[in-house]
């Protein structure tokens, strides 16, 4: 097996890493959590595919291959690049300081280079072969090869105002594509959004391959996300999340966020009652002991547990004083 650093955004202080640990399970053959430092995650794996979970990930920054992990401090650091395994190639050393850490990152860079600079290495800032990374966090350096890097440009280019057709209160892209890798729905199986709204999580889940259909009681909203989908594999079906057009365990996944806030309009006679009829039809249409992450603005816990889902992690994403989203990642086993 060989050692990994995810080098985690700061955005939120769970998903990160949930998010990595659900796209290891699907991109490798095996793999062991060894522990996870402010911002990082340190796994070995077996068989892993890092520029296709790269494509995937939202809130990670860089993936390395770990060559060494020693002391935030020069001489360590220095020792350590000294004795690591390198192609005979031109590099670039970059460093990240998480929060305050011990070294800082330009000492981290000029030790590394200098260590390499002594072995005969050549720098080269410009176009390097290879690039190094070290992830300063704690009181220690994590340093490696990288070999996988989220675009995280790409995300604001779609950020919900940008696109031919905006609602407010949606889900921003990056958090809309996590809790569809939360779902570890995998290429070409169909992942199911109820509450499609404007077709955010519905876009990102069909730009790494996934084939998306969602329903939207709204006729407004639905030919306006029909819109955003435009030229993807995707659909949008104008119905109701109460009574689904879909056949019985027919859908890999299901990714929603519940309608809530003041631009949210409720088709039912309570939201109540929209949620527990939802949560039923979910239940009928999703396959066995498959996910299903769901996004709401109050603890649904024992809602979700009625209709018949197991809950496997619960996290809460503060938007602003008034509204804390709680989100569900969820399997069907009843």
């Amino acid at each position: 097996m060989k050692t990994y650093a995810f080098e985690l955004s700061g955005e939120h202080g769970t998903l990160p890493k949930e998010e990595a640990l659900a796209l290891l399970e699907l991109y490798s053959s095996g793999f062991r959590e060894i522990r996870s430092p402010l911002q990082c995650l340190i796994v070995e794996a077996e068989g892993l595919d890092p520029r296709a979970l790269g494509k995937r990930l939202a809130m990670t920054h860089r993936i390395i291959e770990v060559l060494a992990i020693c002391e935030a401090r020069s001489e360590s650091l220095s020792d350590a690049a000294g004795r690591i395994e390198l192609p005979q190639k031109r590099y670039r050393i970059r460093a990240r300081r998480i929060n305050d850490a011990a070294l800082g990152t330009d000492e981290a860079e000029r030790e590394v280079g200098r260590s390499l600079f002594r072995r005969g290495f050549k720098a080269d800032l410009e176009n390097p072969e290879v690039e190094l990374r070290a992830i300063i966090t704690g009181g220690e350096v994590i340093l490696g090869l990288e070999i996988a890097r989220t675009d995280r440009s790409s995300f604001e280019a779609r950020r919900p105002h940008l696109k031919p057709f905006f609602h407010p209160g949606v889900l921003m892209p990056r958090m809309a594509r996590a809790l569809v890798n939360l779902s570890k729905v995998r290429e070409k199986e169909r992942l199911l959004d109820p509450f499609a709204g404007t077709g955010g999580i519905l876009v990102e889940a069909c730009l790494i391959g996934i084939k998306g259909v969602g329903v939207e009681v709204q006729p407004r909203l639905a030919r306006g996300a029909l819109c955003n989908i435009e030229c993807l594999d995707c659909s949008i079906i104008s119905g109701d999340a109460k009574r689904l057009p879909f056949k019985d365990v027919s859908l890999d996944a299901a990714v929603l966020d519940t309608p809530y806030g003041r631009s949210a309009r409720i088709e039912a006679e309570s939201k109540e009652l929209l949620l527990a009829e939802s949560l039923s039809e979910l239940h009928r249409v999703l396959r066995q002991e498959r996910r299903m992450v769901i996004v709401a603005d109050r603890p649904i816990d024992s809602d979700v547990k009625d209709a018949g889902f197991e809950i496997l992690q619960w996290h809460t994403d503060r938007v602003h004083r008034s509204l804390t989203r709680q989100i569900f990642v969820c399997r069907k086993v009843g």
